[in-house]
């Protein structure tokens, strides 16, 4: 049946109208149509890279809202190789996926040979044994890199290791060791004993104690004492490999996923460097990633991090704190349409939401982080 002219009109403007917005990136109506106040991304990838759980542990006992739902309606698998293999595989850069950690953060610098992860850390001696806790893994302004990267060069000099600062507030360390590491990521090593997680190479054991001399009583820890920051009493040395002297570069015409970066992380980086491009500073909403188009976007959260803002707060707040900033707004872009899926990997787990999995009510609840365990 034909509408008639005075009626068809207002049809075919509202339809032009509505195409108009939903093509157009800029904010549309603040009061309708949420879906399309922020340009179209298909995919969020929230990765809490400090999150590793214990074998026994409280998992299911603190609240978390956006986790949960996430948990309960949506899909998870299992990273076996951990999240940094897996984001290089999802932004198509197979080959750095079977890569050291060091060798990726790599690409953003000129060093080759052998290489590992110089992360600063804060341990604590206890009675019996040695701690690293969520606020023992720092990171760094650059000021103080360089100025411990200096230091190092003239106290180590002839030693053939070398100190180089990172924008993600580490070091990478070259050297003369070619041994295989075995050395765990700090992360992953958070609340435990040291023992046997530290490198097995004997060179690299042996420049670990001296760092841990070198850094006592240094007049950067001083300083950061008197400003009541923890001071660093030695760099995990961590995520060695090997990179040769002559790099091959991707091609040219190698197609590569529209995809942006935020957060500080060593491996990041340099798996955006690799790519020709560059990793963004953490914005303070989540609403911020969405303001350039894109068909993902991966933010690197730390707890630790979190931690540093308020010396009083406890785990639990720090995990209420990124679920409140991160997860839960998260959710709600999906469920609203402004995201196509949601990504949360955290303790070797990839949880993922879509707009409608919310649909699914006869899915059971699982209370806080047990979706993730």
């Amino acid at each position: 049946m034909q509408l008639p002219t005075t009626i068809r009109s207002p049809i075919r403007s509202s339809l032009a109208e509505y195409a108009r917005m939903r093509l157009t990136p800029a904010r549309a109506s603040s009061v309708n149509f949420m879906s399309l106040k922020y340009p179209l991304v298909y995919e969020l990838v929230i990765v809490i890279a400090d999150l590793y759980l214990p074998e026994e542990g409280s998992a299911g006992i603190l609240a978390l809202p956006g986790l949960e739902r996430i948990a309960r309606f949506g899909r998870v698998c299992a990273l076996h190789e951990g999240w940094r293999a897996w984001l290089a595989r999802r932004v198509g850069a197979e080959a750095l996926a079977a890569e050291a950690p060091a060798c990726v953060a790599a690409r953003c610098n000129a060093a080759r040979g052998a290489l590992w992860l110089a992360a600063p850390v804060h341990c604590v001696a206890g009675l019996s044994s040695v701690h690293l806790d969520y606020r023992g893994l720092l990171k760094l302004p650059m000021a103080t890199l360089a100025a411990l990267a200096e230091d190092f060069q003239k106290l180590f000099q002839g030693s053939g290791f070398a100190l180089q600062p990172l924008a993600s507030g580490g070091f990478l360390l070259s050297g003369p060791a070619g041994g295989a590491d075995h050395a765990t990521e700090p992360a992953r090593s958070v609340g435990g004993r040291l023992a046997g997680v530290l490198p097995g190479e004997p060179a690299l054991r042996r420049l670990g104690a001296e760092i841990e001399l070198w850094l006592h009583e240094h007049p950067v820890n001083r300083l950061r004492a008197r400003r009541g920051e923890l001071p660093v009493t030695g760099l995990w040395i961590w995520g060695g490999g090997t990179l040769p002297r002559e790099l091959a570069l991707p091609a040219a015409h190698e197609p590569v996923t529209s995809a942006r970066a935020y957060g500080r992380d060593p491996y990041l980086d340099g798996l955006w460097c690799a790519r020709g491009a560059q990793v963004q500073p953490l914005p303070a909403v989540i609403e911020e990633v969405l303001a350039a188009p894109t068909q993902l976007s991966v933010s690197i959260v730390e707890l630790a991090e979190l931690l540093t803002l308020d010396p009083a707060a406890s785990l639990g707040d720090a995990l209420a704190a990124c679920d409140a900033r991160w997860l839960a707004p998260a959710v709600r872009l999906v469920e609203r349409g402004a995201v196509q899926q949601v990504a949360v990997v955290a303790n070797d787990r990839c949880l993922s939401l879509q707009r409608y999995d919310h649909l699914k009510r006869w899915r059971r609840a699982r209370r806080g982080l047990a979706g993730l365990a």
